[in-house]
């Protein structure tokens, strides 16, 4: 009779840690959207924000992606996402701290983030027709690492250009 016990408690076990870890993530997302709500009041500002994991992360500790949506919040970017960086990086030690946990979260306002990463994409592309037109070197402006990242990944597959970082933070470009 106790085996019957034991065994039915082995089957439930699973379910019971998925579910467990599903509260766990709803939990992290409300607080993400609680303290990112809180922070952009305390800078004067009205905003609706919305986290949710992203879905394109593969490793084990997941990206939640922020969106931050208002009137009026162009300073929240500031000049080349130089604020909108700032924030971010911000934002994670505060959600971090007050979760006791990790966290990578990904700061976008207005569709701002997608915007630029497809500007650069673009950047990518016709730079690579110039190289290959001219067959000399091109060198970008300079651009923070996520956005190197685009142009790098944008490119590998290339047939002829390749792609490589130079020089020194927060100057380092893409050649």
């Amino acid at each position: 009779h106790s085996s019957s016990l034991k065994k039915s408690e082995s089957e439930q076990t699973p379910v019971v840690a998925e579910k467990m870890e599903r509260l766990e993530h709803d939990l992290l997302l409300d607080a993400t959207e609680e303290i990112v709500s809180k922070l952009i009041h305390h800078l004067g500002m009205q905003a609706q924000v919305s986290a949710h994991y992203d879905e394109t992360s593969t490793d084990d500790r997941r990206t939640i992606k922020v969106d931050v949506r208002g009137d009026n919040l162009s300073a929240l970017i500031g000049r080349q996402a130089e604020t909108l960086n700032a924030f971010q990086y911000v934002a994670s030690l505060i959600v971090g701290k007050s979760t006791q946990q990790w966290v990578q979260l990904v700061v976008d306002v207005e569709g701002y983030r997608e915007r630029r990463e497809n500007q650069i994409r673009q950047i990518a592309l016709r730079m690579a027709e110039q190289v290959v037109k001219t067959g000399r070197k091109a060198m970008l402006e300079p651009m923070t690492a996520s956005e190197r990242r685009v142009i790098h990944i944008e490119l590998r597959g290339h047939p002829v250009v390749t792609t490589e970082s130079t020089g020194e933070e927060p100057h380092r470009k893409v050649v």
